[in-house]
């Protein structure tokens, strides 16, 4: 849900992990050149040049389609350490695109990686087979968002791109509440809005809000939580105990929400964007 940190990303190593000979070869014939030709350029490309280049799709026949996909072989670089190493890199352990669900990369017994996480392809692979190994076109994601979740026509390109746009700037989670007492029985509703184009579309795509609705439960902890833990209380736990440990009063408050409060580390765990966003509507944590 926040921009997705990319400083790790080394596309020539990248490129490397890819087998484009075999690709070459087996797209060998003249009709496949607009693609074997371009095989560097489209497997680095950026989005902006990834939506120049989407209009290759229409030279080729649906079967042909199946063709190339066959050539490129995701499903087999998506086995590779090599290959999967690049997209561990991002440090992504929560979706970004609901950061409802964790995603995890791992390599089995035999070598193979694996991952509790899917690829998701912006441009589906499917209607753009030329695209299914370019780097800006895959984005870890969980499986719901990747499979329960896929969009329609007219959402194609038009949802929020984790590398490219910021969920987390351009939407806001909040509660309905003025003054409540603390009770474990109060109700209260998570809202999630936004003026912006894709993120409104990302949210119809994902099912966002209807899926935070379910976490009242959290928006009710959180609430409790802030009338028992304002900043005196804090400020004591942190004097009394944990400074003596080496503890920030940041780390203190991202123990007593049982999350993390700093906008960099929305990735880490899940719900952490809805905690944070409660919690400045609050005012316990500065809005930045």
């Amino acid at each position: 849900m926040k921009k997705v940190d990319l400083s790790s990303l080394n596309l020539e190593e990248y490129f490397t992990s890819i087998n484009i000979e075999n690709i070459k070869n087996k797209l060998s014939i003249p009709k496949y050149k607009k693609i074997t030709d371009r095989l560097e350029l489209l497997i680095k490309a950026d989005l902006p040049t990834i939506k120049k280049y989407l209009n290759i799709a229409n030279y080729y026949s649906l079967e042909e389609k199946k063709e190339i996909e066959k050539a490129f072989n995701y499903s087999a670089h998506r086995q590779k350490e090599k290959f999967m190493k690049h997209f561990k890199k991002l440090n992504l352990k929560s979706c970004p695109f609901c950061n409802n669900n964790y995603i995890y990369f791992y390599t089995k017994g035999d070598g193979k990686a694996n991952t509790l996480a899917t690829l998701e392809h912006y441009y589906p692979k499917a209607k753009y087979p030329h695209l299914s190994l370019s780097f800006y076109n895959l984005i870890p994601s969980c499986s719901i968002c990747n499979s329960k979740f896929k969009g329609n026509k007219e959402q194609e390109g038009k949802i929020v791109h984790p590398y490219y746009d910021d969920f987390n700037e351009n939407a806001k989670f909040s509660i309905n509440v003025n003054s409540l007492d603390v009770n474990k029985d109060i109700e209260l509703e998570v809202n999630l809005n936004s003026i912006d184009e894709k993120c409104k579309t990302s949210i119809e795509r994902f099912q966002l809000e209807k899926i935070y609705k379910q976490h009242n439960d959290i928006a009710k902890e959180i609430w409790n939580k802030a009338q028992a833990y304002n900043e005196d209380r804090i400020n004591e736990l942190y004097e009394s105990f944990y400074k003596n440990l080496g503890y920030s009063q940041e780390d203190v408050k991202n123990f007593v929400f049982c999350s993390y409060l700093d906008k960099k580390d929305i990735h880490r765990k899940n719900h952490t964007k809805l905690t944070q966003d409660i919690l400045k509507q609050f005012g316990l944590i500065t809005r930045s």
